[in-house]
């Protein structure tokens, strides 16, 4: 009989990936009472240090006239939380901590323990959201902003949720360096951004409920009625793995009017991603004005449902001022010869016949693949389309990359 991983309290047995680094004039915190009065009296710049331990729920609502940073002592023994609510804060660094979540009957697949809500200039790095199972499934989102701007989530680890990171109504997001992976839905989700980065992530090994989960490792919506603008996804790997397929980068209309200007999402880079993966929506995007999506490396790992749906391909709809060049992929859709398109050296591959041109085997050397190692890591074979026309990611080149 399968056993499903089940439900956990919070902040006991953690297993800590977070890399807190040590601090000078600061301030040792023991207790969730020393924490709480040290954010009081705190003017700004000052480092609060917590030794390991469960500090429960923080709430701050105070912004900082310079930045305050709170840090576990021990990345081994990291301070963990509960809850956090950020609400009209400023000016915080939170360093190498945990948030942990633990199931309780009833809970919403919504819930959102971890929150940022008209708040400035927040930083969370190297630290680890833990998310939790509901009958063998994450649970909950692990950390959602509203409203906030010069927003920094780097190199932090989401695992166990239905949704990992979503937000709206945001300046100056950025999510660098961060590894996602066990998430039933989105990976992330965003709307109304202005200024978003989502650079050097590892998303991988997704894991939905059949027929209730609809997946994207990143979508970027229109629901709330707003566009989007300067927003840059850039080396990232976005790999199926072991895991369920996904639709990866997703771009749609949300069912808006793509005539309207006010809902067109401006000022779009897509670029030196690599993607494994098994659904038709590799690279999706629909009603952008200034987009460019060049040198990704696209690419099919089969499951078991076979067909056109699973081949990941770039699909554009709507959009103007489109460059599309120096990408590995089975295939383009939307481009029909319009004058302010560049369609350019892109290499056009398949696993389907062994005699078209293009074929994987003549394309690809097979490092790793998920169903063998968990991961997938396919090199340019020498000689092939894709080298000559120096098409795909770099990141393909360096191996192993990141898992």
């Amino acid at each position: 009989m399968l056993s499903l991983p089940s439900a956990a309290s919070a902040c006991t047995n953690l297993k800590s990936t977070t890399h807190a680094t040590g601090a000078v004039n600061s301030q040792t915190i023991r207790t969730p009472s020393e924490l709480s009065a040290a954010i009081k009296k705190a003017k700004g710049g000052e480092t609060l240090v917590l030794e390991g331990g469960n500090y429960g729920s923080l709430k701050i609502d105070k912004s900082f006239r310079k930045p305050i940073v709170i840090r576990s002592a021990s990345s081994g023994s990291p301070a963990c939380f509960t809850e956090l609510r950020l609400n009209k804060a400023g000016n915080i660094t939170f360093d190498g901590l945990a948030f942990d979540y633990a199931y309780s009957p009833g809970d919403k697949d919504s819930i959102n323990p971890f929150s940022i809500t008209d708040s400035h200039r927040v930083t969370i790095a190297n630290s680890v959201f833990d998310g939790d199972y509901n009958s063998g499934v994450g649970h909950g989102r692990g950390l959602r902003f509203k409203g906030s701007s010069s927003i920094n989530i780097e190199n932090n680890t989401f695992r166990k949720w239905w949704k990992a990171v979503t937000g709206g109504h945001g300046t100056d997001i950025t999510l660098k360096g961060n590894e996602i992976y066990d998430i039933r839905s989105d990976g992330m989700g965003f709307g109304g951004i202005e200024g978003l980065l989502v650079e050097g992530n590892h998303l991988h090994n997704f894991r939905g409920v059949q027929n209730r989960d609809h997946r994207d490792m990143i979508q970027i919506m229109r629901s709330s009625g707003l566009r989007s603008s300067n927003i840059i996804i850039r080396d990232n790997v976005f790999d199926i793995g072991r895991g369920d397929y996904t639709q990866t980068i997703f771009i749609g209309s949300s069912g808006k009017n793509m005539n309207d200007p006010q809902l067109r999402h401006q000022n779009v880079l897509i670029e030196n991603n690599v993607i494994y993966n098994a659904h038709v929506h590799g690279i999706s995007v629909d009603g952008i004005d200034n987009l460019s999506i060049r040198k990704n490396s696209i690419i099919r790992v089969r499951r078991s449902k076979d067909g056109s749906i699973t081949i990941p391909r770039i699909n554009i709809a709507s959009s103007r001022h489109v460059v599309i060049e120096q990408n590995v992929v089975s295939g383009i859709k939307g481009f029909e010869n319009q004058r302010d398109w560049v369609v350019l050296n892109n290499a056009i591959v398949q696993d389907q016949s062994p005699s078209a041109q293009g074929y994987y085997d003549r394309e690809f050397i097979y490092y790793a693949t998920g169903s063998v190692n968990g991961y997938n890591e396919y090199g340019v074979r020498p000689g092939s389309q894709t080298e000559r026309l120096n098409a795909g990611s770099s990141l393909v080149k360096n191996y192993p990359t990141r898992r």
